[in-house]
């Protein structure tokens, strides 16, 4: 009998398939992990955008991860999309106490579309409590950016970005380049606290990019729960997210990450 290890993620929903908890799903599962879940929120959108958000009542949030930690053993977790200091809060105060689970805090701010998916009195939290029990933050440029209070325009300044986040929260940071007006690459910075490592691809041109971001951390939460280390698992995200992009499948009237790629 095959033993997976057991992914939690911790995020919202997307009624269009390609983000949130149904990307997460998609992707434990390509990558032989044993998807578990708590929803925090429900939206209504698709790759155009986000409509309406319904966040769901801290005592279900609360009912799901008991039900879910109460009985799997967990290896590795990650956040999403949270909302409100309420849902951190009580997520916070179950995950504070659950040392031996790998945590990766995606600090889900503001999606591709620019939907508002934080609230102003929630990032407070996020900055006191929970990140600073990640084993990972992975911020995009815009989200480094808010816990930052700076902006990031330039290739060169990621590595010392990087750094200056983890002065702060003293956590673990993958600083995700994004787009960069000057850089000819998708590059993405990780330290650690001692080393800095470097992770490149090619940008892949005329592909929807939605979902990217739950995507990749979710995959450094399943290889992370396989016993990979930060760095290797970090290496190998980036490999399936990079597949997952340059495999894109049509839905419709756009493409959508194939989180089941080939290679």
């Amino acid at each position: 009998m095959k033993n997976f290890p057991i992914t939690l993620s911790i995020a919202g929903s997307d009624s269009g398939g390609g983000a949130g908890v149904q990307a997460d799903l998609k992707t434990f599962t390509s990558l032989a992990t044993f998807g578990t879940t708590a929803f925090t929120c429900l939206t209504a959108q698709n790759p155009d955008g986000v409509t309406a958000i319904h966040e769901i009542p801290t005592s279900f949030i609360k009912e799901q991860l008991d039900a879910v930690l109460g009985y799997f053993p967990v290896s590795a977790c990650k956040t999403g999309m949270l909302f409100s200091e309420e849902i951190i809060n009580v997520v916070w105060e179950i995950l504070k106490s659950k040392s031996e689970i790998k945590l990766i805090v995606d600090p889900v701010m503001i999606a591709t579309s620019g939907a508002k998916l934080l609230k102003d009195d929630a990032i407070t939290a996020l900055r006191e409590k929970l990140i600073p029990i990640a084993t990972l933050i992975t911020p995009n440029l815009d989200e480094a950016a808010l816990l930052l209070g700076d902006t990031i325009a330039h290739h060169y300044e990621l590595e010392s970005s990087a750094k200056r986040l983890f002065d702060i929260f003293k956590v673990p940071v993958l600083l995700k380049g994004g787009h960069l007006p000057e850089a000819t690459e998708a590059i993405d910075i990780l330290f650690d606290g001692t080393s800095i490592y470097n992770f490149k691809k090619p940008f892949l041109k005329e592909r929807n990019t939605h979902g990217t971001g739950c995507t990749f951390s979710s995959a450094i939460t399943a290889y992370l729960a396989h016993g990979l280390s930060l760095p290797e698992a970090v290496g190998h995200a980036k490999e399936y997210i990079h597949h997952s992009i340059e495999d894109s499948i049509q839905t419709g009237p756009t493409t959508h990450l194939n989180h089941f790629p080939e290679s």
